[in-house]
């Protein structure tokens, strides 16, 4: 980590925006310019996606996900849901001890994704720069709070920092990366016609 991420990822709800890009060095030069301050640069991140063995946490658009992250070695166990801005992560010393609790307890790998990550502060958000194999690249603008009222005044402030950086709401993706991935999927094995 290049900064202490003071407050950052300190919340009950995070509202997010997340934007589909050709390529991400406009909008990081952007973000440079208007004094973003990088938290991590380089990163590797595998998301492990957990739930019971009857989908029951898919079923109520929950997801528990165990996020390692290399070089920096951070490892965050992240509960989201349900609903799209409920999102609750924790910092663990290693992910090995806690994957065999969730084992324990009936958890079940579902699924995996490596994105390569970079994320920078810029004020109340924090932006991701998001590359992803066979998806594409992404900005994700967010910002942590505990305040369920709160979120669509911070809704309308991550869109205008967004169109601050350029970016459209035609460019904007509401699936996540895993919903993605999975459909993605599911093109590659249905045959063609």
């Amino acid at each position: 980590m290049l900064c202490d991420p003071g407050d950052h990822f300190l919340g009950r709800y995070e509202v997010e925006r997340k934007f589909r890009v050709d390529i991400l060095e406009p909008v990081r030069s952007k973000i440079l310019s208007m004094g973003a301050v990088p938290f991590t640069l380089g990163n590797v991140e595998t998301d492990i996606f957990l739930d019971q063995a009857d989908g029951r946490l898919e079923s109520n658009d929950q997801q528990q996900v165990m996020r390692l992250m290399q070089p920096s070695g951070r490892v965050l166990w992240i509960c989201k849901g349900p609903g799209s801005d409920r999102c609750v992560a924790m910092d663990l010393d290693g992910s090995d001890k806690a994957l065999e609790m969730l084992s324990a307890l009936g958890f079940v790998e579902t699924g995996r994704l490596t994105k390569k990550r970079d994320i920078y502060f810029a004020g109340d958000f924090h932006i991701t720069l998001d590359q992803l194999d066979g998806l594409g690249c992404f900005v994700e603008i967010a910002v942590m709070t505990d305040d369920a009222d709160s979120l669509m005044h911070w809704a309308n402030r991550v869109g205008v920092f967004a169109g601050s950086l350029g970016l459209e709401d035609s460019q904007i993706e509401g699936r996540s990366y895993r919903a993605m991935m999975m459909a993605m999927a599911r093109a590659e094995a249905s045959p063609r016609a």
